[in-house]
């Protein structure tokens, strides 16, 4: 049985036999008696269930795993207890992980990216010009805003569109800011680059009815005439048109439902007239069975190149935008007869987007506004052309107002006075007696002396 001793520097002694049947001690430290006696409990029963080759009960296991580090080690070293495993070294003592290049990183987010074809594109593009800008060896915290500001003058050295160089410091952001997220750099070195596209006016172009009708005549095939009048007469962009179906076109009602890869919504959409006889041609024209409007073609195809020999073939010089100066045109005309709410929905943008983007002036509007100006049938019609008086807004504007405008004394004209004395001698030859009054009332005014009987 295990006793216990005070030492003479106060300290507790727990005398005990181990498993082997050797005499030991254990040194808990200054403990109270009574600690200490049950500490001498629990080393006994360890030292029993050691003798038994069992583990101790779940009570005991619970007591040592509670233990200071300290007394731990003590009853480890003398074989009672397994000793601990060394605890991991701290975050910030943990070795770094290295931060990636750019390459490797730009690679790397490519590959997990969920977007579409179209999106990888121009990923890859990015990531691209971005390598070969900085190198392969370059890792993403070496870079700094002034980096980022020397790539964007490097890539308009390069002779790039305005907003071509914007959608690649856009893409280097994104590259960079989701770096961020990942906490491998501590902040986005393009933060500050402007990234936002906006509309070029010097690439817009109102394409004309007599162009576009030209076109679809010397199109190839019925495929190619039903695109060109999606374009031109829907303002559909340039995969829509290829992912139509014939199930969404209410030629009844004249309504359709446009599909987008660009956006999850679908959008309803009228059949406009210009667009109706097309349809019909291409609904005759189909094959049986059809699901697609378009079947040559899918919403990935690159249609610029057959749309460039078109327009050639038709006697037209390309325009700079094909297909998208085709849906602006579209978007312009319909923004002049409907609200720009009703316009945007129908061809899938907001109406910032359509004035920034696709809204153009036209010179039928500005021939229209010299000729009629702004009459509104029910606010204008009908309104005097006459300029309004001026209306006096003071007290001395009024007050000089009602002087000015009093009529002075016009002085009456001599004719009408020698008409009336007239009139009354004709009357006093009948009635000599009652006009005596009013003959004396233009006595000294009359051309020609009064008779004896009247005066």
């Amino acid at each position: 049985m295990a006793s216990i001793k005070r030492r003479a520097n106060g300290s507790i002694e727990i005398r005990f036999m181990d498993h082997q049947g050797n005499r030991t001690s254990l040194y808990p430290g200054r403990i109270a008696i009574r600690d200490a006696e049950a500490i001498a409990a629990k080393v006994e029963h360890i030292v029993s269930r050691k003798v038994q080759g069992s583990e101790p009960d779940v009570a005991i296991s619970q007591w040592i795993a509670g233990l200071s580090d300290k007394l731990h080690r003590k009853l480890a070293k003398l074989e009672l207890v397994a000793p601990r495993q060394p605890a991991e070294p701290p975050a910030e003592l943990a070795e770094p992980t290295p931060v990636p290049t750019i390459k490797q990183w730009t690679d790397s987010y490519i590959e997990k990216h969920p977007g579409k074809t179209g999106t990888i594109r121009q990923l890859t593009t990015a990531a691209k010009f971005l390598v070969e800008h900085f190198g392969t060896d370059k890792t993403l915290d070496t870079i700094t805003p002034g980096h980022a500001e020397d790539y964007r003058k490097w890539l308009s050295n390069k002779k790039l569109a305005e907003n071509t160089v914007r959608r690649r410091i856009g893409r280097a952001k994104q590259f960079f800011q989701a770096a961020v997220k990942y906490r491998l750099i501590p902040e986005n070195p393009f933060a500050d680059e402007v990234a936002a596209v906006r509309g070029n006016p010097d690439r817009m172009f109102m394409v004309p009815v007599e162009w576009i009708d030209r076109c679809i005549r010397k199109a190839p095939c019925e495929d190619w005439r039903i695109i060109l009048a999606f374009a031109r007469y829907a303002g559909m962009r340039a995969h829509e048109c290829c992912i139509q179906r014939w199930d969404d076109i209410d030629l009844v009602n004249n309504r359709m439902i446009v599909r987008s890869n660009k956006s999850p919504a679908i959008r309803s959409c009228p059949i406009f007239p210009e667009l109706r006889p097309h349809l019909l041609r291409a609904r005759e024209m189909a094959p049986g069975g059809a699901e697609l409007v378009v079947t040559r073609y899918g919403p990935d195809s690159n249609l610029r190149t057959t749309l460039q020999k078109i327009i050639t073939r038709a006697g037209l010089v390309p325009w700079p935008k094909l297909m998208q100066n085709l849906r602006a045109t579209r978007e312009t005309e319909l923004l002049a007869c409907y609200p720009a709410k009703d316009v945007t929905s129908w061809l899938g943008n907001s109406p910032t987007v359509a004035n920034n983007h696709y809204a153009m002036t036209m010179q039928a509007s500005f021939n229209r506004a010299t000729e009629y100006g702004a009459k509104i049938d029910g606010v204008t019609a009908g309104v005097s052309s006459k300029v309004p008086q001026k209306v006096p807004h003071t007290l001395q504007e009024k007050a000089g107002q009602r002087e000015t405008g009093r009529k002075a004394f016009e002085p009456v004209n001599s004719n009408i006075l020698e008409k009336l004395a007239m009139s009354l001698l004709d009357q006093s030859k009948s009635d000599p007696y009652g006009t005596r009054t009013r003959v004396a009332a233009v006595k000294g005014r009359c051309p020609r002396p009064l008779d004896e009987g009247a005066a």
